[in-house]
């Protein structure tokens, strides 16, 4: 409640130094006033244009790395499958793309 009363207290003391403002002073007081809110929303548009911005990157990175962790781990199971049925493995690492490094984890 104290803090809703100076902040009443604040801006009455505001719009009483405005009154005694010659008419000159109300229009630049209006024009900075103006300029003010017209850089603010500036700013406030380019926050939530990079915010978006932003999220869409994240969205398109994520899709990609999801697709190619599940694209490695499919080749994984299928690996396990090939050295299940004793097929050698230059012709599963051919098949799969996976390293001999991958493979020897399978093991």
């Amino acid at each position: 409640m104290k803090q809703v009363e100076e902040r009443y207290i604040s801006l009455l003391f505001e719009e009483a130094e405005i009154a005694k403002f010659s008419p000159k002073e109300v229009r630049e007081y209006e024009a900075s006033k103006m300029a003010y809110r017209d850089i603010k929303n500036s700013i406030d548009t380019a926050k939530q244009e990079g915010k978006e911005e932003g999220i869409a990157i994240g969205k398109e990175e994520g899709i990609a790395i999801g697709k190619e962790e599940g694209k490695n781990e499919r080749n994984l199971e299928i690996a396990k499958d090939m050295l299940a049925m004793n097929i050698d493995e230059a012709t599963v690492i051919k098949l799969t793309g996976l390293t001999l490094e991958q493979l020897q984890q399978l093991k």
